[in-house]
């Protein structure tokens, strides 16, 4: 492929240094993965938070030894990555089909997906297939997408479906997709690098794997009417796994929502977007491309890590935010608009509706190093708790193509994106609003469970948006904490010793005992309460919004038993406070 051009971060590597690399890798702990927990956190890293070795290593460390020349599992980790998955299925490089089952279901769902394809869907699977991926993965980025064209100069030559099918020798782009001295520069440079990786990443792997592509299993895998003449032109060597273009879509994806990540989550939608297209257009099936989204995180999480791009990291970052983060252009088309479409879509494409065919209670493994890929989505937390959140939102273990060593195939980094699955001990947030973006206002719209409980400190603002069981409690010591459903606050008591807790739900629930002390703020809306079902102690300020129209003797707060009041609180003219035994009443 034209756009496939050398990939200068890749060194060749003695092999023998590869595997003597092997030998210590194994006796690796926590105190050799890089990370730290800060003075709030834990003095050292939880087992269940410690990365699993896999036969070569850790990834993120051994990443440019995938190099041509290392052409088996034991001496390249871009193959290696597979034994636990795709090479459990098919025996590489044999060709011998270990798992049946599994395989036949594959190529049922490249035939049920490919002749289910919309006039749409094949459109965009063209464009997705004949487009430098780079500039295709422009469209995540939704109404800032006319600003990042213009100041990357990112261009196509693709923009529309042809009258008729390509010739057989129809070439990809050949356009110079942005300009690396362009506004945008740095950013386009460090997606460069992530996308040359893709290539080197499964052009190895391919040649060794030696798997068939669907539309050559069975002619009833449809194949694109535009491409019908390029793809019975292609090589017998082209092979199905892993799908390249699903390899470079992630990682362009995932290293365009790590300097964006105001655009997270339809970003990494539109890499699974490509994915999907893949599978769409008959050039590969579901394995292949998850396989692709396996390889691609790693290789964006080894980019990211990578010291040598930690300059170049930074630029890119601080560039793409000043000039992106007002150039939102609300009359540009985004296809990834609506939350609850990308989050279905996103999820089936993890497993692509597959059965699990292995275990499905092993405990979740996060892979060295992947905590980078929340780095800027949450970068109020440290990289030990961005782990505990990729612990807490993985998939399941037994699926196919979810269970390599080191869980890169796991990660779910779309529901990581939405905060803590789970809090394992007490955890402490501390939000910095004067640094804006997320440090300045967050939303956690997962469903947290757990022993630990909550302290926010600082002085952004975060939302809890899930229906929390979390028992550990919640405490407030600064900034906003605003509950957005019912059970927000989870289970045990709630303290409100500083900052503001702002009511989003009609009646917020408090499974313990409510204590606000003088320093704090209870922001409510007049048809809003507080349930306590322990006691309540009252102190500090209350504002009430939104009276207009209300009757008189609505419940603020209730509770089993209620000692002391309201030192200040801000009511229309006219209302003032009822305190009884039990509750705080709003009357005229």
């Amino acid at each position: 492929m034209g756009r496939r051009h050398s990939n200068a971060i890749l060194k060749t590597v003695l092999k023998s240094a590869f595997i003597l690399t092997l030998t210590g890798a194994a006796v690796l702990g926590s105190q050799s993965n890089g990370i730290k927990a800060n003075a709030k956190s834990d003095t050292s890293i939880s087992s269940e938070l410690n990365p699993a070795p896999a036969s070569y290593g850790y990834f993120v460390d051994q990443y440019k030894q995938n190099i041509k020349t290392n052409d088996t599992p034991e001496t390249n980790p871009a193959i290696a990555l597979f034994n636990n998955t795709f090479l459990k299925y098919w025996d590489a490089p044999d060709g011998t089909k270990t798992n049946t089952a599994v395989l036949q279901e594959n190529l049922d769902k490249s035939i049920q997906i490919s002749n289910g394809a919309s006039q749409a869907e094949i459109d965009r699977s063209y464009l997705t297939d004949r487009r430098d991926l780079r500039y295709n993965l422009i469209s995540g980025l939704g109404q800032y997408a006319p600003a990042f064209i213009k100041d990357a100069d990112a261009q196509t030559d693709f923009n529309a479906v042809p009258d008729a099918p390509l010739p057989a020798d129809s070439p990809y782009s050949s356009m110079q997709w942005a300009d690396e001295n362009s506004t945008l520069g740095s950013a386009v440079k460090l997606v460069d690098i992530a996308e040359d990786s893709a290539w080197s990443g499964t052009g190895t792997p391919k040649a060794y794997i030696k798997f068939t592509r669907p539309y050559r299993q069975s002619s009833q895998v449809k194949v694109n009417p535009y491409l019908v003449n390029v793809m019975a032109a292609a090589k017998a060597t082209d092979y199905d796994f892993p799908s390249g273009h699903t390899t470079a879509a992630f990682e362009i994806g995932e290293t365009l929502a790590y300097l964006f990540p105001e655009r997270y989550q339809q970003l990494i939608t539109r890499s699974s977007e490509v994915g999907y297209d893949r599978v769409l257009a008959g050039r590969h099936s579901p394995l292949a491309v998850m396989g692709g989204r396996v390889i691609g995180t790693a290789m964006t999480a080894a980019t990211l890590n990578d010291p040598d791009n930690k300059q170049l990291i930074s630029q890119a970052y601080q560039d793409t935010q000043k000039d992106l983060a007002n150039a939102e252009d609300k009359s540009a088309q985004d296809s990834f608009s609506d939350y609850q479409t990308n989050l279905k879509n996103y999820t089936y494409r993890l497993t692509y509706g597959f059965s699990p065919i292995g275990d499905t209670t092993k405990p979740m493994v996060v892979p060295k190093g992947a905590e980078v890929l929340l780095k800027t989505r949450l970068p109020y937390l440290n990289d030990t708790q961005r782990r505990e959140v990729l612990f807490t939102t993985g998939l399941p273990s037994g699926y196919p193509m979810t269970d390599d060593t080191e869980g890169w195939g796991r990660l779910n980094l779309f529901k990581a994106a939405n905060g803590f699955g789970e809090f394992l001990n007490d955890t402490t947030v501390n939000m910095d609003a004067s640094k804006g973006g997320f440090n300045a206002v967050d939303t956690w719209k997962n469903n947290i469970s757990g022993n630990g409980g909550l302290t926010k400190e600082g002085t952004g603002s975060l939302s809890l948006l899930g229906n929390n069981s979390y028992k550990g409690g919640t405490t407030v010591k600064g900034g906003t904490l605003v509950a957005e459903n019912d059970s927000a606050l989870g289970h045990g008591s709630f303290k409100l010793s500083d900052g503001k807790l702002t009511l989003s739900a009609k009646n917020v629930v408090v499974k313990g005992n409510y204590t606000q002390s003088k320093q704090g703020t209870l922001n409510v809306n007049a048809n809003d309460k507080v349930s306590v079902s322990g006691t309540a102690k009252l102190g500090g300020k209350l504002v009430i919004k939104n009276v207009k129209g209300l009757k008189s003797g609505v419940v603020i707060l209730k509770s089993n038993k209620l000692s002391g009041k309201f030192a200040h609180h801000a009511l229309p003219k006219g209302w003032h406070l009822d305190y009884t035994k039990h509750s705080v009443k709003l009357v005229k």
